[in-house]
């Protein structure tokens, strides 16, 4: 329990460093435009274990550096509402290391320690059958076929959108400044050159804001374009999470205190509260995909762990194994999953007795980017087990948003 505590404090203190970190931004507008290339933004480890309430369990490949939010809405049963979750993400060995520096140390620094800057951790919690879950999860990227911040073509072509005249009019403005300086009060002339001067100086302004205007388009329209290039593009995770349910617990107890004045004895009842985490079950698993054509991905999900048993009421060790078919844009695309996960649950009473379960689920979906910083992804869910005849359809909502 005390451990426990200990981790979730430590993982919350931890993200509030890396929102802290994450907002010491670079000025630098091909350093903001690489670090801010991401290929998608998918839903967070901590969601994949949380009952799996993510439409898509086999998460795309994305360069996520910025602190992240992630809503849920799903229907665990037939007979239950909508179910709001909630999760965060960061990148701690990015923020702290990576983010608040050039892009250049990035570049110059290790495979190894850029492999580490993809470590992300992640907190979450949702309710489900009338039980408040809690999850933690790690992701590490192992493979990437194109990294912004190393396509050297990439970030040519960011440099070549930056070549503009706002230079020359900063130095416009320094020569009119010194001249203002110059200028002698007793001159007849005086007024009339100090405000030509002014007016000068405020044209050039303007014109420095219309070419930072357009230098911003032209360095959108790079990313955007990289964006769409690539957004499919092959890669390699492995990730690794713990699932919890916890309870507030209220206690309440009382005390007699003799009152000094009439020599009477007052009860007094106080009360108090308690946070009771129970810890239910892990995961370990490894995805990844290949690029199918400009518009095509096909990955997939080997996943082992333990989690609560559907029937018995113990802990189930479940092997799931998954594929993912992907067709579309880096705008909008949709997929179709099917899922194998094979529940063996052992019964308390009688030892060495099992029981198996064999789950095949088929989720239909799709993703829809409809801003830089967020993405929605949606999904309806069919489980299907056939040896217990049960069946189970879902639908599934996450909208996932950088805060940036």
């Amino acid at each position: 329990m005390a451990k426990t505590i200990q981790i979730q404090l430590t993982g919350l203190f931890l993200f509030i460093f890396c929102f802290y970190a994450a907002a010491q931004q670079p000025n630098l507008p091909v350093d903001k435009i690489a670090k801010s290339t991401e290929f998608a933004i998918p839903a967070s480890p901590a969601f994949n274990l949380l009952n799996d309430n993510v439409p898509s369990r086999i998460q795309r490949y994305s360069t996520l550096r910025d602190f992240k939010v992630d809503w849920s809405f799903y229907s665990g049963q037939v007979s239950q509402g909508i179910s709001p979750g909630l999760a965060l993400e960061a990148q701690p060995v990015w923020l702290l290391v990576f983010d608040q520096q050039a892009a250049t140390r990035y570049r110059q620094a290790g495979s190894f320690a850029r492999t580490l800057s993809t470590l992300s951790f992640s907190f979450g919690t949702n309710i489900t059958n009338e039980k408040n879950w809690l999850a933690w999860g790690v992701k590490l990227n192992l493979y990437r076929q194109y990294d912004p911040l190393k396509d050297s073509k990439f970030l040519k072509a960011l440099e070549e959108s930056t070549n503009s005249k706002k230079e020359v009019f900063d130095l416009k403005i320094n020569d009119l400044e010194r001249e203002k300086i110059l200028l002698k009060k007793t001159d007849p002339v005086y007024d009339q050159r100090y405000n030509e001067l002014e007016d000068s100086i405020v044209q050039m302004q303007v014109a420095i804001k219309e070419v930072e205007a357009n230098q911003s388009q032209k360095l959108a329209a790079v990313r955007e374009d990289y964006i769409r290039k690539h957004w499919n593009s092959s890669y390699l995770d492995v990730a690794y999470g713990k699932l919890s349910t916890y309870e507030m617990l209220n206690k309440s107890f009382s005390k007699t205190i003799e009152d000094p004045v009439t020599g009477q004895d007052t009860t007094i009842t106080f009360s108090s509260n308690s946070l009771k985490l129970s810890s239910e079950g892990w995961s370990a698993w490894v995805s990844g995909g290949v690029k199918a054509g400009k518009s095509g991905l096909v990955s997939d999900m080997v996943r082992y762990g333990v989690k609560p048993s559907t029937i018995l009421g113990a802990k189930s060790n479940v092997l799931s194994m998954g594929l993912n078919l992907r067709y579309g844009s880096n705008r909008y695309n949709f997929f179709v999953e099917g899922f194998y996960d094979n529940a063996r649950s052992e019964f308390k009473t009688l030892e060495g007795q099992t029981i198996e379960q064999k789950f095949y689920v088929l989720t239909l979906g799709g993703d829809w980017r409809f801003s830089k910083n967020v993405m929605l992804t949606f999904g309806i869910r069919q489980t299907k087990d056939f040896d217990n005849d049960t069946y189970l359809l879902q639908p599934l909502i996450n909208v996932n948003c950088l805060m940036r």
